[in-house]
């Protein structure tokens, strides 16, 4: 049987390539005009627009027959026309390939967004510049949100400062009436020709001693807006130095015995003399005041460097070398449930009659630590004492 003979056309695999690739490509530029959220627009080498996708429609109010041919820079500012920003854009990109900005930009109705812009070169087959592609994005949002959360900070900082100024006026101006209190009492109570009856004797006696807390509590709040005020300049600390002259202050207490004071050599930090030597001196109070009454109160000071310590959401710092100064006290100690506790402002775990102070002595210490870019930890055992750390950034650390 005879077979019968067909025409074959035989089609070059070059051919089906070119029609594979310009399938692709109507594919590509098809995506890029449909992309809503970017606006992506094609620059001849001086800049003008040669073509526009709807995210460009979207963003900017211009229609493609609005556009085209039309310099880019219509979109900008004045105020960058003036400084001539997209002529420096554009260099930037033919220079360096690629360049990138955010600003705020113009729309067709007049209004204004907060545009990413990222301006790429494009090449030709000998490396010649042939264009540019443009890609803006609308962070119009983003940008609101920033500036909302800053004017909410200053105005938080400015509150906080009035808030430190009104606290320091207001103790510094009750110190001189109750200090005319407390000598009115004390003169009534050392006059030994002054016979009161036992009922009021107990009455003078109560002020005295409230007399005495208040003022207590107006020396704390008063270093407490002091460690509180912004501090711009810090200088070479050396630790052990401070330390002993916080030791001198409670000398009465040393020398009545039953109190031993180890300390091992200690680094110099930068930082802030004044508010170290009361960051000593607080704990230092802190483990005289909680001394346990069966035994000789020790207190032992080490040190030790240490590298990227685990941290907790408190303490934000989470790389880096740190100066690790650790206190410790066999006093009363306390529960691990109150390590944060403790260092709230006007935190106390016992009762007036049983402890004296006012709450705020380790609030101090760790307001001390976050003004040296460190922090502190605390660390207790009942009954057997209490472990406080300090992390010191060292010397290398930016401030």
């Amino acid at each position: 049987m005879p077979f019968l003979a067909f025409p074959v056309q035989i089609i070059p695999l070059q051919i089906i390539d070119l029609t594979i690739m310009q399938h692709s490509k109507d594919h590509y530029h098809k995506m890029i005009e449909e992309v809503e959220d970017y606006a992506i627009l094609m620059l001849d080498p001086k800049g003008c627009i040669q073509n526009w996708n709807r995210g460009a429609e979207k963003i900017k109010g211009y229609t493609e027959a609005e556009v085209i041919g039309k310099h880019f820079s219509m979109f900008y500012t004045s105020e960058d026309q003036q400084r001539k920003l997209p002529d420096f854009l554009i260099e930037k990109a033919r220079r360096e390939g690629k360049a990138v900005h955010e600003g705020w930009r113009i729309r067709k109705d007049g209004t204004t967004f907060w545009g990413s812009v990222v301006i790429t070169s494009l090449h030709g087959d000998n490396g010649e510049i042939i264009g540019f592609v443009k890609v803006t994005r609308d962070l119009t949002e983003r940008k609101v949100a920033e500036e909302r959360l800053f004017r909410y900070a200053r105005q938080l900082e400015s509150q906080n400062k009035e808030l430190q100024q009104f606290a320091y006026a207001a103790a510094h101006d009750m110190k001189e009436p109750l200090r005319k209190i407390r000598f009115y009492n004390s003169s009534l109570l050392d006059n030994p020709t002054l016979e009161l009856p036992d009922k009021e004797r107990t009455y003078v006696f109560r002020s005295a001693d409230a007399a005495k807390r208040m003022q207590g509590l107006i020396d704390d709040l008063l270093a407490f807006t002091k460690i509180s005020e912004p501090v711009e300049q810090y200088e070479p600390v050396d630790l052990n130095a401070l330390f002993k002259e916080a030791c001198d202050q409670f000398q009465d207490a040393k020398d009545s015995g039953r109190v031993l004071i180890e300390t091992e050599r200690l680094p110099d930090v930068q930082g802030i003399p004044f508010q170290i030597r009361q960051l000593f001196a607080n704990l230092l109070s802190n483990s005289f005041k909680y001394s346990h009454s069966d035994r000789e109160l020790r207190i032992n000071l080490a040190y030790r460097g240490v590298s990227s310590p685990n941290l907790n959401e408190r303490e934000p710092l989470a790389s880096g070398k740190f100066h690790l100064i650790t206190f410790t006290d066999n006093g009363i100690g306390f529960h691990a449930e109150h390590e944060e506790k403790i260092f709230e402002l006007f935190s106390r775990l016992h009762g007036r009659d049983q402890y004296s102070g006012t709450g705020i002595g380790l609030s101090i210490c760790r307001k001390v630590m976050e003004n040296h870019k460190g922090f502190i930890r605390a660390k207790g055992d009942p009954d057997e004492g209490a472990v406080f750390e300090l992390y010191f950034p060292v010397l290398s650390i930016a401030y």
